[in-house]
């Protein structure tokens, strides 16, 4: 009897983790992808002679499940880990340090920021209130920033959860979904407890331990689908799945290729994903045009060793900042400093990272216009006093999704509606969250719903892995 045939849309991270889990239970994969390169936002390019992460730019070792995957895919051996460091806040006296403890959900640590000089007196004694403030129940969904506002104040959003998760999700934080981005603080705010009490006498989890190969995390995806027998189609856009009477669906790309299967995981932005499955839900279709993107652009470049590498700021790693010093610049990673294998004897490379919802500016800008803006800003954060000597620009068009208020309802709902197709399962960003556990995760899971849809047990899945 032949094995079930699953076509996989997308061949990003989360398309590959699916394929991945889906191939070595035996199902027959078919792994559809646009462009000519699997990856999605896993992508490098060569400038000054270094091979340098345009999208996603490390792993993060001690996220649940990413050990085991990489010692799976017999990748533990090569990992880098990045330098020790610290990260600046470019504030309105100047770079500052970002405190010890400080995250996407605010503080952990209240001394570390009393001592950090970021924040004023007032908005320090305000922070310090947080446990004194009433705790009422939690209904439905709100803003990031405006939950951590009213438990710490509006500064400490400000000048900490702006900068760090904003710029993360390339976003407003008071827009960003407290239950979709930071769940453990919805979990705190349904039990009405204090965030710091709720802190208080845990052990601290474990390091950040940021992590890449020599040849960047290009090294991850191309390994992802080896010895599972996957059969990827490259440049193979899917316009449409169409629900067939025999249980089976019918998958149809651009250049009018059909294919009969029996299930089908769609592993693309929602955007993408509204116009594959219209020919099965207008419902669906209606649901998944909600959810909003942001473009972004990232942008390396090298400068002359001799002239930058005694300045403050390359004492640190990189640097955020804050929506409200209306810059183009969001974020710069020092990579020669924070990479040893990108130790160069001439040149500092910096990646400098743009674009938040809403913001038109950077296609407004051509390349040269985009590369200058960004250099003018980071100039005046960190004193440089040369110009670059070599540039490269990647640009993201519409590709972080906005999970903003009511996102875990929303996506819900569309899992919902489409439940009533077996065998219609989504992956990805656009449903499960950024980053690459997140999505790895997403992918894991939508190859089990599968599996299930298909009568082969759960339990035999591969367990390790994220």
């Amino acid at each position: 009897m032949a094995p079930p045939t699953v076509a996989v849309v997308g061949g990003g991270i989360s398309g590959l983790m699916c394929a991945r889990r889906l191939g070595q239970k035996g199902v027959r994969v078919v792994l559809y992808e646009a462009s000519s390169v699997l990856g999605g936002q896993i992508r490098k390019a060569t400038v000054a002679g270094h091979d340098i992460d345009l999208g996603a730019e490390a792993i993060h070792t001690a996220a649940p499940g990413m050990s085991a995957l990489i010692n799976e895919i017999g990748l533990t051996g090569g990992l880098i880990k990045s330098n020790p460091g610290m990260s600046w806040l470019w504030t309105t006296s100047g770079l500052q340090r970002l405190p010890e403890g400080v995250g996407p959900s605010g503080p952990r640590k209240l001394l570390p920021v009393l001592r950090s000089g970021v924040m004023s007196f007032g908005g320090l004694f305000r922070a310090g209130l947080e446990p004194l403030v009433p705790r009422r129940k939690l209904r439905g969904d709100i803003g990031v920033g405006q939950y951590i506002g009213k438990r710490f104040g509006r500064e400490v959003v400000d000048r900490f959860v702006d900068p760090v998760l904003g710029s993360l999700h390339a976003g407003d934080v008071y827009g960003l979904s407290l239950r979709a981005i930071t769940p453990e603080l919805a979990a705190i705010a349904d039990r009405r407890r204090s965030i710091m009490m709720s802190r208080r006498g845990q052990k601290a989890g474990p390091p950040l331990s940021f992590a890449t190969w020599l040849g960047g995390l290009t090294t991850l995806t191309q390994r992802m689908l080896i010895n599972t027998g996957v059969e990827i189609r490259t440049l193979a856009t899917v316009d449409s799945v169409l629900a067939l009477p025999n249980g089976r669906y019918e998958v149809k790309t651009s250049d009018s290729r059909i294919e009969e299967v029996d299930a089908v995981v769609v592993a693309v932005p929602a955007r993408v994903a509204a116009k594959i499955v219209r020919p099965l839900s207008h419902v669906a279709t209606s649901l998944l045009e909600k959810v909003r993107y942001a473009s972004v652009a990232t942008v390396i470049v090298a400068y002359p060793k001799s002239a930058i590498e005694d300045l403050k700021a390359f004492k640190g790693t990189g640097l955020l900042v804050p929506s409200s010093k209306k810059r183009l610049l969001k974020a710069a990673t020092f990579v020669s400093r924070k990479w040893s294998h990108m130790e160069d004897p001439n040149l500092v490379l910096v990646r400098l990272s743009c674009g938040r919802a809403n913001e038109k500016v950077i296609d407004q800008l051509n390349d040269v216009e985009l590369v200058s803006k960004l250099h003018d800003d980071f100039v005046d954060a960190t004193g440089v006093k040369t110009e670059p000597l070599e540039s490269y620009v990647q640009r993201w068009p519409n590709a972080i999704p906005q999970l903003e208020i009511g996102h875990d309802e929303l996506v819900a709902k569309i899992r919902e509606d489409l439940a009533f197709f077996k065998g219609i399962h989504l992956a990805g960003s656009s449903y499960d969250g950024l980053g690459i556990a997140a999505c790895l995760r997403s992918g894991s899971t939508a190859a089990k719903d599968c599996l299930d849809d298909l009568g082969i047990e759960k339990s035999q899945i591969v367990s390790s892995g994220a």
